[in-house]
């Protein structure tokens, strides 16, 4: 057993977001899982995540002066993890450091996807850099790596056939991440039954072929509002604009944990025809509330959805527009999608992902 753990949460500052919620909530259901059998060292950019606060009483924070990626990853990380006496260290956000000092402790990455060599023009060149640059060195300097998907671990494999990975890379799903939140009223202008659509505003989550999609729905006959709910990322071109001037869609950039819950709750449909997710989160969540969606049938979506939402090409506009039209206006669909969702997420929680994690760690060589 791995009895001295530590996680790096240097970017746990950043705004929440998918690969953030998993570093804290897998961080949270593994301080709760560790009794007294387990330390836990979290390695943190200047203060320990607030969202972490209260949690894991035998855990200790270890603070980095640094808010730089490159700067935590390359130079005090490498320093800091070969002298905390650690067993294993857990890198859950971005690779492990590619140099690693002698004396490290074994260590465990998670890949949450493969976007910037799968679709690189959808990922800003920054990232593409760094981690083209530094994940062959990680994978082979990791003694375990877990993905949350099979679509993403087969990803992984096609790009980086490296000897012997194949044996050392894990299938750790993620988990629902609302579960214990208290629900909060939509905004009170906003009557319920809108379509939903969840995700930074970004090129990948295929906005401008939902607006489009959405205009074909409109021009079918009545159409409920399309609110948007999600932080403004990169090179979303005129993206942003056209989805704030579009007659009925509604931007919301800030929304938390229990205003997320309550839309999901209040609308008719979630609309989420990314064009690739290592794993998909968002629908996860949509499932789990019994909210009928529809997904692209890309990247790790298929493998998530299962039974439980409607899948379509998520480059043809047409095929958009009339999912969009079955899971709003088809009621027997509707029934089934209902029902179907909270079973099927019912299987991915965060104490299965902290259990099978914790065994990851202790399996490290």
């Amino acid at each position: 057993m791995a009895r001295s753990i530590g996680v790096d949460l240097t970017a746990c500052w950043r705004p929440r977001a998918g690969m953030m919620t998993v570093a804290i909530e897998l961080t949270a259901a593994m301080l709760a899982a560790a009794g007294g059998e387990r330390r836990f060292t979290l390695f943190c950019s200047r203060e320990r995540p607030v969202a972490l606060d209260g949690a894991g009483a035998g855990s200790r924070a270890v603070l980095s002066p640094h808010r730089h990626e490159v700067l935590n990853k390359l130079r005090w990380l490498p320093a800091v993890e070969a002298g905390a006496g650690l067993d294993a260290v857990f890198y859950p956000y971005w690779p492990c450091p590619p140099r690693r000092r002698s004396g490290a402790p074994p260590a465990a990455m998670v890949v949450h996807d493969l976007a910037y060599r799968a679709r690189p023009r959808e990922v800003p060149w920054q990232q593409r850099v760094y981690m083209g640059s530094v994940m062959p060195a990680a994978l082979r300097a990791a003694g375990q790596v877990l993905t949350p998907s099979e679509a993403t671990r087969r990803d992984l494999l096609a790009h980086y056939p490296l000897p012997g990975l194949e044996s050392r890379v894990r299938v750790v799903p993620e988990g629902w991440s609302l579960g214990a939140v208290e629900p909060a009223p939509p905004p009170r202008d906003l009557e319920p039954g809108f379509l939903l659509a969840v995700g930074t505003i970004e090129p990948r989550k295929n906005y401008p072929r939902l607006l489009a999609a959405y205009r074909l729905l409109k021009e079918r006959g009545p159409a409920p509002p399309l609110v948007v709910v999600g932080r403004i990322g990169w090179a979303y071109g005129s993206a942003l604009d056209e989805l704030r001037a579009e007659p009925g869609v509604r931007v919301l950039s800030d929304v938390d944990d229990a205003g997320l819950r309550g839309l999901y709750r209040a609308a008719g449909a979630l609309a989420f025809p990314s064009l690739y997710e290592g794993f998909g989160l968002p629908l996860l969540e949509a499932m789990a509330e019994g909210l009928p969606a529809l997904a692209g049938d890309a990247g790790a979506l298929p493998e998530l959805a299962g039974d439980a939402a409607l899948l379509v090409d998520p480059r043809d506009v047409e095929a958009i527009a009339d999912g969009l039209a079955r899971v709003l206006g088809d009621g027997e669909l509707r029934a089934r999608l209902a029902e179907a969702g909270p079973r099927r997420a019912a299987g991915y929680t965060w104490t299965s992902a902290a259990a099978a994690t914790l065994e990851a760690l202790d399996a490290l060589p």
